[in-house]
C-alpha cells in the first residue's frame, strides 16, 4: 500500500509547485521507510511518461515543425545539465541533511510569490528567446535542492521574465521531460552498481501506475489553474508545510 501512496504523491506533486522530492522525503521519514533508488527512478520515469502523453501533440510539433521551440528546450536542458553536474556533490549532501527540507519549502513559497508579483504575461512563445531559456534552465537545475519545487522555480522564472502564463507552464513541463529522463539515467547507474533493485516487480508496477495516472491528472489540473487564477494558494501551502516541518524537526518529532 505504501508504494501506491508514494506513487500518488510523486505524480501529484511533481507537476504542482510544491516539490515532489520534499514530500517523498517526508513520507519516507513519517513511515520509517528506507529510500529505494530503483523505486524513485521508476516513479520519476512514470511522471516523465505522463508529461509525454499529455503534451504528445506539442512534442510531435516540436520535433517536426516548431524547431524554434525545440532549440529553446535544448538550451534550457543544457543549462540544467551544467548546474546539475557542476554542483552534483553539493546537492547530494543536502539530501543527507533533513533539516533543510522545511526551510526550502518556505523558499518555494517565496519563489511562487515573487513570480506572481513580477509576472504580467505580456510575452508569448514567439517572443521567448535563448536568454529566457538559459535562465529557466538554470532555475530548473537549482531545483535539485530537496523541497525546492522544480515547477515553482521554472514557472516563476518564466513569469518573472514576463512570459505568458500558459506558455510558462507548458515550457516548464516540456523541459521537465529531458531533465527527469536524464536524472533517471544517472540514477540507473547507481542501481547497476548496487547489483539489485531491492524491491519486487509488483511494488514497482503499482508505484509506476499510480505516479503515471496522478501525474497526468496533476498536469491537467495545473494547466487549468494557471490560466484562470493566481498560484499564491500553493505558496501559502508551502509556507504552512515548511513552518510545520521546521518545528517538527527542531523538536525532533520527525
Amino acid at each position: 500500500m505504501e508504494y501506491v501512496l508514494l506513487g500518488l504523491i510523486q505524480g501529484l506533486t511533481e507537476f504542482l509547485p510544491v516539490s515532489s522530492q520534499g514530500h517523498l522525503l517526508l513520507v519516507y521519514r513519517f513511515l520509517h521507510l528506507t529510500e529505494n533508488i530503483a523505486f524513485d527512478t521508476v516513479l520519476h520515469l512514470a511522471t516523465a511518461l505522463a508529461a509525454i502523453v499529455y503534451f504528445r501533440r506539442d512534442i510531435i510539433e516540436l520535433l517536426t515543425s516548431n524547431r524554434r521551440l525545440l532549440w529553446l528546450v535544448a538550451v534550457a536542458t543544457i543549462f540544467t545539465g551544467l548546474i546539475g553536474l557542476g554542483f552534483k556533490d553539493f546537492f547530494e549532501s543536502l539530501f543527507q541533511a533533513f533539516e533543510y527540507v522545511g526551510p526550502f519549502f518556505i523558499v518555494t513559497g517565496l519563489v511562487i510569490l515573487a513570480g506572481e508579483w513580477r509576472g504580467h504575461g505580456q510575452r508569448g512563445e514567439r517572443k521567448a528567446n535563448f536568454f529566457d531559456a538559459a535562465l529557466i534552465g538554470i532555475a530548473q537545475g537549482i531545483s535539485i535542492i530537496p523541497s525546492l519545487s522544480r515547477s515553482a522555480t521554472t514557472i516563476s522564472a518564466s513569469l518573472g521574465l514576463n512570459l505568458e502564463r500558459k506558455f510558462a507552464a507548458r515550457f516548464s513541463f516540456l523541459i521537465s521531460i529531458p531533465a527527469i529522463l536524464g536524472a533517471g539515467l544517472i540514477q540507473s547507474k547507481a542501481i547497476v552498481a548496487a547489483g539489485t533493485i531491492g524491491i519486487g516487480a509488483g511494488p514497482l508496477a503499482l508505484g509506476f501506475l499510480a505516479a503515471f495516472i496522478s501525474g497526468w491528472f496533476a498536469i491537467k489540473i495545473f494547466m487549468d489553474i494557471i490560466q484562470r487564477t493566481s498560484l499564491r494558494v500553493f505558496a501559502y501551502y508551502c509556507f504552512s508545510l515548511g513552518v510545520a516541518v521546521c518545528l517538527l524537526t527542531y523538536f525532533r518529532l520527525i
